[in-house]
């Protein structure tokens, strides 16, 4: 029975010969039944299977009468290593004296592979996760979920927006966020690039004009974008590079609501909600001439200014994961980022904002190995400027998960066990603080008062009786 199992097995006797070794463990390590049935757990390194001294789980069992499980690393001297998980239970008799010492091996790169095929096997749910957790703006940064709220409060609101932040910090996002929560959620965004249209080209582009308005003018005429948008949004990115011939026009429009295509007398009527968005400071601008103060006061009713990445680097582990998840869907991987990534990302600055960090984990996501899931470092062709981060960097306490925080704290005493223990004592002792006594807390936490009472000595809970 053992033979069918994936798991290498090997028994030993209490003097720590092998008296059994499974078909698995054999292929494991590359050896045949005689060879294996020939091997004493003290011995070894003598009869050719080396393993660190403080990595010998059977003898290290035998020893303690305890089980005992560690990774360890193993170099046959044909050559062949490999690096294994493995578990030894001793089996006592009624003295409590051990008999046998059973042994439980994988190699890591079975647990991998094992554990690839599996995430592989749910690749339907991943997609469904990934589509259920498509926010449009991932946040938790406490001034970013400010802006959300006023973008939420203000989006059904016939006025005009002005969005502000760097390249790259998710303009054309929020416009999506805003749009998504209003009532023009089902209706069209018309998204322009003020600095994208030749100066020539501004009027005819955003008004439209009838045929034969002026040399090289399509016979038909054209619709303009304003007309487009038509009771949806019209969102002009970059406002500041719209050249000032066209800034006094698009003030009329903004006031009167009415416009004409060029060549023609019919008055059209703007029906659409206006947002406009910089990368610079328009007081800026209106200092050097570039732009017009009567209409940075028509647009700016309401401003949402988005800080940088750098600003709110608490931002950067959920995007990293989102992104992530993203990309795995779209190139048919799985990727997930290691501490040892986030603390990278964590340490750069990221002067393209979030942008940069969404083309940079693109770039992880189809360079990086297929098989390899957990991405911990930055391979040379990404051209990432580091590589790993200062030797001094820690990880913010306030981006570790709660078992984390424990485990930097108490990495020896860390396991299942204490992490419950911790909780269910934590627990106790906040229900005990609002109840003041232990019949009440067993009460509300739907157990024996006996059971209270037992729980308190255990942990050593002190609470105000009053």
């Amino acid at each position: 029975m053992m033979n069918c199992l994936h798991e290498g097995i090997f028994i030993a006797d209490k003097m720590g010969n092998i008296v059994f070794a499974n078909q698995a463990l054999l292929e494991m390590a590359g050896g045949t039944e005689e060879y294996a049935l020939s091997l004493n757990v003290f011995n070894f390194k003598k009869q050719g299977v080396d393993v660190n001294k403080d990595q010998l789980l059977a003898q290290r069992a035998l020893e303690t009468k305890r089980r005992i499980t560690r990774i360890s690393e193993v170099k046959i001297t044909t050559g062949y290593s490999y690096r294994q998980l493995g578990t030894a239970t001793p089996l006592l008799d009624d003295e409590g004296e051990i008999q046998y010492i059973v042994v439980e091996m994988q190699t890591l790169d079975h647990i991998q592979r094992t554990y690839q095929d599996g995430l592989y096997e749910q690749r339907e749910d991943f997609r469904e996760e990934v589509k259920k957790d498509s926010s449009p703006f991932i946040c938790v940064n406490p001034n970013m979920k400010s802006i959300l709220n006023m973008a939420k409060r203000i989006a059904d609101m016939d006025t005009t927006i002005l969005i502000t932040g760097e390249t790259g910090t998710g303009k054309q996002v929020l416009v999506d966020y805003i749009v998504s929560q209003s009532h023009l959620a089902s209706k069209q965004v018309v998204s322009i690039n003020c600095s994208s249209i030749p100066e020539n080209l501004f009027e005819s582009e955003l008004f439209g004009y009838e045929s034969g308005s002026f040399t090289g003018a399509s016979k038909n005429g054209k619709m303009g974008l304003f007309e487009a948008a038509e009771d949806g949004v019209i969102f002009l990115d970059e406002i500041n590079s719209m050249p000032l011939s066209m800034q006094g026009k698009l003030l009329r429009v903004l006031e009167t609501k009415r416009y004409y295509r060029i060549g023609s007398s019919k008055e059209r009527t703007l029906k659409c909600r206006f947002i406009a968005a910089t990368n610079v400071d328009l007081k800026d601008c209106i200092a050097t001439g570039t732009f017009r103060s009567d209409l940075y006061y028509r647009i700016n009713i309401i401003s949402l200014n988005i800080p940088p990445l750098r600003e709110r680097k608490e931002d950067i582990i959920p995007l990293t994961q989102q992104f992530l998840r993203s990309f795995s869907e779209k190139y048919g991987v799985i990727k997930m980022a290691t501490p040892e990534l986030m603390k990278i990302l964590l340490s750069y600055d990221w002067p393209g904002n979030v942008r940069e960090l969404r083309n940079i984990l693109e770039k992880l996501v189809i360079m990086t190995d297929p098989k390899n899931i957990y991405l911990s470092e930055m391979i040379e062709s990404v051209g990432f400027p580091i590589k790993e981060a200062p030797a001094d960097f820690v990880l913010p306490i306030e981006d570790l998960t709660y078992y984390e925080k424990l485990y930097q704290a108490y990495p020896e005493q860390f396991s299942l066990k204490n992490c419950l223990e911790n909780f269910e004592s934590s627990l106790i002792k906040s229900v005990l603080d609002h109840t003041h006594n232990t019949y009440k807390a067993a009460e509300i936490l739907k157990v024996d008062q006996s059971s209270i009472s037992r729980k308190i000595n255990k942990y050593h809970i002190s609470y105000n009786k009053k």
